[in-house]
């Protein structure tokens, strides 16, 4: 308990930012039906939002990922890296485990021909394979992996509201319902947290390891 204690009390502003946005995504999926929630957003648009929610889109595509992974593993931080590069690997693995076994559809399936259904029209729109939302998973393991092995809190701050504009851009442009977001959402930070906790226990224990001298004895 202690450790996690800590574990909180050293990431707390990251944290609580992220807390923030998961309680009002919580909102969205327990007080408001599937279909309203989404169309309450989706149907907001404006021609300059559907070329930026194109763009933000982006960062939380695979090989977006992978490429922050190799900047820093070649030009700043190797363990973070390989931090950015395992988490985005672990959680895509999880999600697209999860994808194949629900199988549940995408909004484009059931509300296409609703007439405040917005879509854009350089994007396919995909029908299938709904949640969880693998940008949502890959932007949030991501942003969670800056906070903790990065200990910059600015960059941490920046990495998180692009991965909240990231989620939401996927029901902006009609790909995913806002449980999709959630859960991705909770998958992506879940897994770089349990990450972060596993590598620095054995780290830990391991130099305790190194640095204990059993005490000698004369005969």
């Amino acid at each position: 308990m202690t450790r996690l204690t800590r574990f909180y009390l050293d990431n707390s502003i990251f944290f609580n930012c992220f807390f923030l946005w998961y309680f009002l995504l919580s909102i969205l999926i327990f007080f408001f039906p599937k279909e309203e929630a989404f169309l309450l957003f989706n149907s907001a648009h404006h021609p300059f939002l559907d070329y930026f929610f194109t763009v933000v889109t982006l960062f939380g595509d695979g090989l977006f990922v992978v490429l922050v992974g190799l900047v820093y593993f070649f030009f700043r931080s190797r363990k973070l890296g390989i931090a950015v590069v395992a988490t985005y690997i672990g959680s895509g693995l999880i999600c697209s485990l999860l994808k194949r076994s629900f199988q549940t559809y995408r909004p484009g399936f059931s509300l296409q021909d609703h007439p405040d259904f917005h879509s854009v029209p350089w994007l396919s729109l995909a029908q299938h394979n709904a949640f969880p939302s693998g940008h949502s998973t890959s932007t949030f393991a991501l942003a969670a992996a800056l906070a903790l092995f990065g200990k910059d809190i600015r960059l941490a701050l920046i990495a998180l509201l692009l991965a909240c504009l990231t989620g939401y851009s996927r029901v902006y442009l009609g790909q995913h319902y806002w449980d999709d977001v959630w859960f991705g959402t909770m998958l992506g930070m879940g897994f770089s947290c349990c990450y972060y906790l596993v590598i620095t226990y054995f780290r830990e224990n391991s130099v305790s390891i190194r640095t204990f001298s059993p005490p000698s004895f004369r005969i």
